[in-house]
């Protein structure tokens, strides 16, 4: 027995794919969107701009952190409200951004004096959005403290 495919066979596999990325779209909810920004001090902070486009609130929390090169071992994620004894410490930043609002995340990726080296982080921020599914999607962003120093620079 030979499977001889015909075109309908191919459309109706199409339509299928289709609409099944239609509905998965409509229950997806909207995604939040990060922009890296120049920081407060001029060559040492970067601000994280987290912008929620949907109606409901989001919630955005850092995964992980995953050190990629250089010597310095602490990096400090926070926010105005963040205690001063979690600044640095990985998975303690937790966000919550209402519906069509946006908040600052600062980012410190030099702590100590020397910033002749290249220290860089891939760092996992994860958003949720409602409670249809219950799961946290993954942002990584790319930090360094060269980045860092060319948006501070642009200023």
């Amino acid at each position: 027995m030979t499977i001889d495919p015909a075109w309908r066979d191919f459309a109706a596999l199409w339509g299928a794919g289709l609409s099944t990325l239609l509905v998965l779209a409509k229950l997806l909810p909207s995604r939040p969107r990060f922009h890296l920004e120049p920081g407060d001090r001029p060559s040492s902070d970067l601000t994280l701009r987290i912008i929620n486009p949907a109606k409901n609130m989001r919630l955005v929390r850092e995964l992980f952190r995953y050190q990629l090169g250089g010597s310095q071992k602490a990096l400090g994620i926070y926010t105005r409200k963040t205690p001063l004894h979690l600044a640095g410490v990985p998975g303690s930043l937790l966000v919550v951004i209402k519906g069509e609002e946006q908040k600052e995340v600062s980012i410190n990726c030099i702590i100590n004096q020397d910033q002749t080296e290249n220290n860089r982080w891939l760092v996992c921020f994860g958003w949720q959005g409602q409670w249809i599914i219950p799961v946290w999607f993954p942002v990584p962003i790319y930090i360094s403290t060269k980045r860092a120093g060319r948006l501070n620079a642009a200023l």
